[in-house]
């Protein structure tokens, strides 16, 4: 189990069976009173919220996270900002330059 499911869902002694829960289309989670509800993001910016820890581990587990900023690719904006802040450059010499 990873450690995200600790942070994320908190401390638990239940051992889950991931694939069984999988496998099976007619699996329903138990709703648990004691446990916090915990809002969870996949890549596509959808959102769940869990009301058990098992349901919540299933989850994560699953690639979900507490945070969308997880799944934020800084490295696409700045590649396009210096890309657009090179090419305003080179437009700017060569129209400076041409005079």
């Amino acid at each position: 189990m990873h450690k995200k499911t600790f942070v994320i869902c908190g401390e638990s002694d239940t051992v889950p069976d991931f694939a069984a829960i999988g496998n099976n289309p007619n699996f329903v989670f138990q709703n648990d009173p004691d446990f916090e509800t915990v809002r969870l993001f996949d890549q596509s910016g959808n959102i769940v919220n869990v009301n058990s820890w098992l349901e919540c581990a299933n989850y994560v587990n699953g690639g979900w996270t507490d945070n969308i900023s997880d799944f934020f690719n800084g490295e696409m904006y700045i590649f396009l900002v210096t890309l657009l802040a090179t090419s305003i450059f080179l437009l700017y010499k060569k129209i400076r330059y041409s005079n």
